[in-house]
C-alpha cells in the first residue's frame, strides 16, 4: 500500500461530467414526453393519472386543514 497515490479529478471535469449527466437525464426526459404525447393510447391514462393524483393531493391537503365532508 505504500506509495500509492489517490488522485482526485478537477473541478471543471467534476462540474462538466454533471452536466453531460443533467444534458443525458434531460433528452430521456424529453423522449418520454414526445412519445406519450405522440400516442393517444398513451396521453389519455397518463393525463387522467395526473389529474387524479393532483386532485388525491388537494383532497389531502385540505383534510390537514381540518375540513372533512358532510357526514
Amino acid at each position: 500500500m505504500e506509495g500509492s497515490t489517490v488522485t482526485l479529478a478537477t473541478l471543471a471535469s467534476l462540474a462538466s461530467s454533471i452536466a453531460e449527466a443533467a444534458e443525458w437525464l434531460w433528452g430521456v426526459f424529453t423522449d418520454l414526453i414526445n412519445t406519450i404525447a405522440s400516442n393517444n393510447l398513451l396521453l389519455w391514462p397518463v393525463v387522467f393519472a395526473i389529474v387524479a393524483g393532483v386532485t388525491g393531493l388537494a383532497i389531502k391537503v385540505i383534510r390537514r386543514f381540518g375540513l372533512k365532508g358532510r357526514r
